[in-house]
């Protein structure tokens, strides 16, 4: 967690540095946490001017924060145990309900309840409004993510107290917040994404992990001031047919999609099934799509087009165009047409599949990326068809235990065009 410093007589930030962060090279990372220097006059070293007085954010590498050996639990009811929460050397366990979402293109989030009274001294000192604590997330034991805890949601029905809490990973910071003006303009050249995701992360210390082939550098990028840190990187790794997650220690994750064998079948009248329901979008649905790149002395124009057969079959004509801003050669450019593509039937041909349990048949636990074969032709899967599991959410309420798994066609994040959809 982030620490404060308020200045005093003949401080300088790289003392300050010297003194938390162990080197006066690192004056740049006290910068970057606090923006209200961006306009300062420059020492002859470049840093920033402060005063005696001024009050500093003084940040932490956070994921790489340790765990205390020694940890006491606190058993907020007598419901099970199987989610827990430690905060500030505490563990949190006995939560009424929660729903647990696991997502693979997207960051894992959780949401717990459990009943407050404001006599709960261990419980209210720990989820303090806007404190945003640093916190770590288990299943039965199982680290799931390290991350922050966001703020509390109570409420007061009659004589009853109930409050929610919800967590996202470190990264998810970079959902909510934008470049500091310290790092403006975050313009890079000839990098790849991992260097660019290094210096938009690095003002709000999350480490960059990085898993497969994140393919050629970027000719030139930059990040609008208004533009939130993890919808720059998205548009970024969609054009390298990359995906965006996070580690289980909290750090950003990109990666390239892989394709699993099942790890599950579900069939049509046989547990654990309880529902599935086809969500088709037929208006995000194309027959053709054209990417272009940008025009100009050093760009001469190029386009590549991706057909729908499905639809072409058919004699339906359904065109749509993007703009493929960094694509300097056809192959390049084919690249982010079809990784478009594969986003455009993950996002127009999907199934939501509730059961009731959180494990397979071979009691492992559902995992987000899996890939599940499923026949149902009630649901217009009228063949057994692979699946992945874009999201898993696990639930539990008085009602008991249940998985819903956001299901879409495997080659939707590999650019690989489906040959045959479920219903065929």
């Amino acid at each position: 967690m982030s620490r404060v410093h308020r200045v005093g007589s003949g401080d300088t930030l790289g003392s300050i540095a010297i003194r938390y962060l162990g080197s006066s090279a690192k004056w740049g990372k006290i910068t970057g946490a606090n923006p209200q220097l961006a306009n300062r006059r420059t020492a002859a070293d470049g840093s920033p001017i402060i005063h005696v007085g001024d009050t500093l954010i003084i940040p932490e590498n956070q994921t790489a924060r340790p765990t205390g050996i020694h940890t006491e639990t606190v058993s907020l009811t007598d419901s099970e145990q199987d989610i827990a929460i430690k905060i500030d050397g505490k563990k949190f366990v006995g939560f009424t309900g929660y729903e647990l979402t696991l997502s693979y293109d997207s960051f894992d989030t959780i949401s717990v309840s459990a009943p407050y009274t404001n006599a709960m001294a261990e419980l209210r000192d720990a989820i303090t409004p806007f404190a945003f604590k640093l916190c770590e997330i288990y299943y039965n034991d199982e680290l799931i993510f390290k991350g922050c805890l966001l703020t509390p949601d109570p409420e007061l029905t009659g004589n009853t107290g109930e409050v929610t809490l919800q967590a996202y990973p470190h990264c998810g910071i970079l959902n909510d917040c934008m470049v500091p003006p310290t790092k403006y303009p975050l313009q890079v050249m000839g990098i790849n994404i991992r260097g660019i995701a290094d210096a938009a992360c690095e003002p709000y210390n999350i480490p960059v992990v990085i898993d497969g082939d994140i393919g050629p550098d970027f000719t030139e990028v930059s990040i609008e001031p208004d533009e939130k840190i993890m919808s720059f990187l998205t548009k970024l790794a969609k054009q390298r047919n990359l995906l965006i997650s996070n580690t289980r220690n909290g750090e950003l994750l990109i990666f390239t999609a892989r394709q699993e064998r099942a790890f599950e079948t579900f069939a049509e009248g046989s547990k654990p099934i309880l529902s599935l329901k086809a969500n088709f979008s037929a208006q995000g649905f194309f027959s053709h799509v054209t990417g272009f790149c940008k025009t100009g002395e050093d760009y001469p124009s190029k386009s590549y087009t991706l057909e729908n057969r499905y639809l072409i079959n058919k004699g339906i004509m359904r065109h749509h165009s993007i703009m493929v801003d960094d694509a300097e050669t056809l192959d390049e450019l084919q690249k982010g047409v079809e990784a478009y593509a594969g986003r455009m039937f993950a996002d127009c041909v999907s199934y939501e599949l509730v059961c009731d349990t959180h494990h397979n048949s071979s009691g492992s636990r559902f995992q987000k990326g899996m890939t599940v074969c499923v026949y149902a032709p009630s649901a217009m899967i009228t063949r057994e068809t692979n699946f992945m599991a874009r999201s898993v959410k696990f639930t539990r309420t008085t009602d008991g235990k249940q998985t819903m798994l956001d299901l879409v066609l495997p080659g939707s994040y590999t650019g690989r065009i489906p040959e045959v959809f479920p219903w065929e």
